[in-house]
C-alpha cells in the first residue's frame, strides 16, 4: 500500500543542499512514526518531485510517496498526516495540501524500476564491499536478499526462482548504474555513503508466487537500507 503526498513547501533550499541529508531526515521522520528500522524495513519512500531549477521553492507544490508492505504502518503514517498540518524534514518545511492512499498491483508482464539505488554489500575482512550490477555475483546476492525479506515480511519461506522470466538491466538514463545516498551511521556518529544500482525488472508472464513476492517486495522496497530511501520501486509508465 502507498500514500501520495501533496505538499505545499514554506521555505526554498536548494536541491543541492537539502539533498545531502535529505534520505537521513525522511528516514527520522518517518521512524517517529513507524518505529525504529529493523535488519529487513518494511517501508520505503522516494524523492519529492518535481523539482525544477534545481530548487525547492516556497510556495510550489511537491509530491512524496510513502510505501510500505505493513498495513498498520500505513494506517500510523496516514492518521498522523493531517490536512493543513505542518511538517518539517530536515530544513525542508512543508504544509500538508493532500494524503492519498494508493494500491499499486502488478501484474504478470509489469515493467518496475528503481528510483533509489538497490544497496546489496557483504562484509570483507572488516570491510564493506559494495556491490553493483556488473559484478558476477550481483544477482545471486540479490535474489538471496529479496528472499530473505519476504519470508521476514510474510513468517514463510519459499524457494523459487525469483528472476526467472525476468528481464534485469541497469536504468538506461543513468548509464554508471549507480549512485551514493548518505545516512547516519549511530556507532561512529558519522556520515558515509552507500552506492547502489538503479535498475528495471521487466516481467515475462511470472508465475503467480513470483507475483505474489514481488507485490510485497515492491512496496517494501529492493535490497538494504530501504527504510533510508534505497530501493524504493515504482511501476514504469504509472500515472502519478
Amino acid at each position: 500500500m502507498r500514500l501520495q503526498l501533496r505538499l505545499e513547501s514554506l521555505n526554498t533550499v536548494s536541491q543541492e543542499h537539502f539533498h545531502r541529508q535529505y534520505f537521513t531526515d525522511m528516514h527520522g521522520f518517518l521512524a517517529k512514526i513507524a518505529g525504529k528500522d529493523e535488519k529487513y524495513g518494511k517501508y520505503c519512500f522516494g524523492n519529492l518531485f518535481p523539482i525544477e531549477n534545481r530548487l525547492i521553492e516556497q510556495g510550489r507544490e511537491y509530491s512524496l510517496i510513502i510505501s510500505s508492505v505493513d498495513p498498520s504502518i500505513t494506517e500510523k503514517v496516514f492518521f498522523s498526516l493531517n490536512i493543513d498540518k505542518i511538517i518539517n524534514i530536515g530544513e525542508l518545511h512543508f504544509k500538508i495540501k493532500e494524503v492519498k492512499l494508493k494500491h499499486n498491483k502488478l501484474k504478470n508482464n509489469s515493467i518496475i524500476e528503481s528510483i533509489g539505488p538497490i544497496n546489496i554489500t557483504t562484509h570483507e575482512k572488516d570491510r564493506i564491499k559494495f556491490h553493483k550490477f556488473d559484478n558476477n555475483d550481483y544477482i545471486k546476492l540479490l535474489e538471496k536478499n529479496l528472499l530473505r525479506k519476504y519470508s521476514f515480511l510474510k513468517g514463510n519461506k519459499t524457494n523459487i526462482n525469483l528472476f526467472e522470466n525476468v528481464d534485469i538491466n541497469v536504468h538506461e538514463k543513468h548509464p554508471s548504474s549507480s549512485f551514493q545516498i548518505n545516512f547516519f551511521n549511530k556507532e561512529k556518529n558519522d556520515s558515509f555513503k552507500v552506492i547502489g544500482s538503479k535498475l528495471v525488472f521487466k516481467f515475462k508472464k511470472v508465475n503467480d508466487e513470483q507475483l505474489k513476492v514481488f507485490q510485497a517486495l515492491y512496496d517494501a522496497g529492493f535490497g538494504e537500507r530501504t527504510t533510508f530511501g534505497a530501493g524504493f520501486m515504482i511501476e514504469r509508465f504509472e500515472k502519478i
